[in-house]
């Protein structure tokens, strides 16, 4: 087991001595990096020096008259070290004036290799560095810096300033360099400028190898011998003025002593902890491996059954566990018994799950089966009307059909996304008060004119009333009303009474039809649960009826109870609401009068859709309105302002400018603010209808629209 532990660590700290020795290294060169680079930073200074002040010799006033003795003079002043000197060569590349030779001696002739070097300076009209050349008598190697000068009418000189043999190598001298480096300075053929280590091989050629680097590459390193034998790294780079290679040696002993040196005392340290570490595992695993013995033997005798004594072996954790695994006697027996009951509990939620699940195919069948009944009639009645030798009765039937079908599919869907916005909580309640028994006699007639009703119907009321939302306790009651019109055979009697108490006002509908299961009271409420139907589905329906009168009602802060004694024995359901104070006044009962007066006025529409605004104008000029029409909300904003309107019906989803800003526009002009605005539109949200009324909205419709309702709120 040791060996397992140690190995890794072994093979672990190999790799970090390694990756040690390689950044020590790597942190050594890049030491000779910085030196190097700071030693041809050196160099570009001084060959800048030199050019500066040849530049500021060419605009000497002497040298643009002619006057070459004083000209001579000022030349001096620019010599670069003893031994240097100044040449003044004309575009021929003869020299006029060296500061070599006394004043108004005459140069004798140049060398091609001068001459070409001039002409090089003078085509390339820039500043030329030389690499070492033969200057002088005495054959020293020297280099030069050359700079062109122009002068008026043409004429065309070069300065050149050749530094002394000695001047680089007294410049290197007097960087602080440690004992073990060697710098030199090589020009662009590899020949020494300057050798720290070796002064006399001044203008000999370097190493191949070292040449063939500097050549390649602007900058690097490379591992050779050097001119003494000794196995040495080479870190170069390039004078950027002049293009001669700057070069700093270090013997590889040097730049890798102090990383094995590092790597040495690491590993040493290593080791020593690794045997220390060992020894105290040693002794520390002993006593560990008898203290779990101990605790396996215990954890054998719970399984068992059996308590062993407590035991105490010396070290905290295990003894701890001994401990623990005490406890878990206790606890197991406990852990059982909620086990079981956990099972029991699981196997109820999958019961209920499963159930959930059929009544969800259910509903789904439903749905599919409630949609494509009216979907037949309406595509039915649509092709009826498509044909040619169709009677007028015929047309009138196909009518009718296209629009009864429609209502249901409509509320089919409105019934869908009450029940979304009811579980997201989204469903706001416009509060008002409401005489509840007027309201039930309302719906009773509305069912009355629809032929809907073919049973012994009573109704008892008496005056109480509620505060509510109007339209949702109006849904609340037509589903009770229906549902009882609905699920009770032809014949059959239906009882409806509104009763008060000191604080509730509560509607109470009983019928003789097919009554309510036993097993189906306690899910009567939930969503998509129905009682058992037939293939045929006669009553049709989704079975979110009740699901969304009771969230309804819950919403009201009310209550809806339902009893029945069995299948065929018909229902009884009860809706209380919290009562309002009543109200004496006439004008109250009369609010639920519908006026059926003829209307009059203008009315503009504002619809993109064409077919909706015809079958708009269509109904409201019916009703007696005068009917003006806009596709878009410029178009309608420049209407309203030319002429007297009763209301404007504006749609959400305009075109470019949509209603929201429609109704901002009109409600900013003077003109128009105080017009009644309608939304009609196909967003039906919660959301959507407080948008509309903080967008100045006086009333919000849902497409399809409903014009007798539309028709009231233009009247109001």
């Amino acid at each position: 087991m040791a060996g397992a532990i140690i190995v890794p660590i072994a093979v672990f700290a190999a790799i970090a001595l390694q990756i040690l020795l390689r950044s020590e290294r790597e942190t050594a060169l890049r030491g000779l990096d910085e030196t190097v680079v700071s030693s041809a930073l050196l160099v570009d200074r001084e060959l800048s020096s030199a050019e500066a002040a040849l530049r500021v010799l060419a605009r000497s006033p002497n040298l643009s008259s002619g006057d070459m003795a004083d000209f001579y003079e000022h030349a001096r002043t620019a010599d670069r070290g003893v031994g240097g000197r100044t040449v003044l060569y004309d575009a021929d590349g003869q020299q006029i004036i060296s500061t070599r030779l006394p004043a108004g001696t005459k140069p004798g002739p140049q060398p091609d290799s001068v001459r070409q070097r001039i002409g090089l300076v003078i085509d390339m009209q820039s500043t030329v560095v030389s690499d070492v050349i033969t200057g002088g008598a005495n054959d020293a190697p020297v280099t030069t810096i050359n700079v062109p000068v122009p002068l008026d009418g043409g004429r065309r000189f070069v300065l050149a300033s050749a530094f002394a043999p000695d001047y680089f190598p007294r410049l290197i001298a007097r960087r602080p360099l440690p004992a073990e480096l060697t710098l030199v300075i090589l020009d662009r053929s590899g020949h020494f400028i300057a050798n720290t280590r070796h002064p006399a091989m001044l203008g000999q050629s370097a190493s191949a190898e070292l040449v063939s680097a500097t050549q390649k590459f602007e900058q690097g390193h490379v591992r050779m011998l050097n001119p003494d034998g000794i196995d040495s790294y080479f870190a170069f780079t390039r004078s950027s003025m002049s293009g001669w290679p700057v070069v700093v040696s270090a013997p590889a002993s040097v730049v890798e002593g102090a990383a094995r040196r590092a790597v040495a005392m690491v590993a040493t340290g290593f080791l020593v902890a690794l045997c220390i570490a060992g020894a105290a595992a040693f002794l520390f695993g002993r006593r560990l491996i008898r203290s779990l013995s101990g605790a396996a033997r215990a954890a054998t005798a719970l399984g068992a059954g059996v308590r062993e004594r407590t035991y105490q072996g010396g070290i905290m954790e295990v003894d701890q566990l001994y401990q623990a695994i005490s406890e878990s006697g206790k606890q197991l027996a406990q852990s059982e018994a909620g086990r079981r009951a956990l099972l029991a509990r699981e196997q109820a939620a999958r019961r209920s799950a499963e159930q959930e699940n059929r009544t969800k195919d259910e509903f789904l069948a439903m749905l599919s089966h409630e949609l494509r009944n009216p979907l037949s009639g309406i595509v039915g009645a649509a092709q009826l009307l498509r044909l040619k030798n169709a009677t007028v009765a015929m047309t009138e039937r196909a009518t009718q059909i296209l629009i009864s079908q429609s209502k249901h599919l409509t509320h089919i869907v409105d019934d869908l996304l009450d029940l979304a916005r009811l579980s997201r909580g989204k469903v706001t309640l416009h509060l008002q008060r409401i005489e509840l028994s007027a309201l039930v006699q309302t719906v009773l007639d509305a069912r009355g004119l629809a032929g809907v009703v073919s049973h012994s119907l009573t109704f008892q009321g008496e005056e109480v009333w509620v505060q509510g939302d109007r339209t949702r306790i109006e849904q609340v009651v037509t589903n009770l009303i229906g549902n009882a019109l609905k699920y009770t055979p032809e014949g059959g009697s239906i009882d409806i009474a509104v009763t008060a108490t000191s604080s509730q006002a509560c509607l109470t509908v009983r019928d003789t039809g097919v009554g309510i299961a036993p097993e189906l009271m306690p899910r009567l409420f939930d969503i998509f649960v129905q009682g058992n139907v037939t293939i045929d589905r006669p009553q049709g329906g989704l079975g979110i009826g009740l699901s969304l009168v009771h969230q309804l009602v819950t919403l009201h802060e009310g209550t809806i109870e339902a009893a029945s004694e069995g299948v065929g024995k018909g229902s009884t359901f009860k809706l209380c609401l919290p009562r309002a104070p009543a109200r004496t006044d006439v004008a109250a009962r009369e609010a639920f009068v519908t006026d059926a007066a003829h209307h009059t006025g203008t009315v503009l529409i504002i619809d993109d859709n064409e077919e909706v605004r015809s079958m708009a104008v269509a109904n409201l000029s019916a009703a007696g309105y005068t009917m003006l029409e806009a596709s878009n909300g410029i178009d309608g904003i420049a209407m309203a302002g030319q002429q007297p309107l009763r209301a404007v019906i504006v749609d959400i989803g305009l075109p470019g400018m949509d209603g929201y800003q429609v109704a901002g526009a009109l409600r900013a002009d003077p003109l128009t603010a105080n017009l009644r605005l309608v939304a009609l539109t196909g967003y039906g949200l919660e959301a959507d209808r407080e948008r509309a009324f903080s967008a100045g909205f006086d009333a919000h419709f849902v497409k399809p629209a409903d014009f007798p309702r539309l028709i009231a709120s233009l009247a109001a």
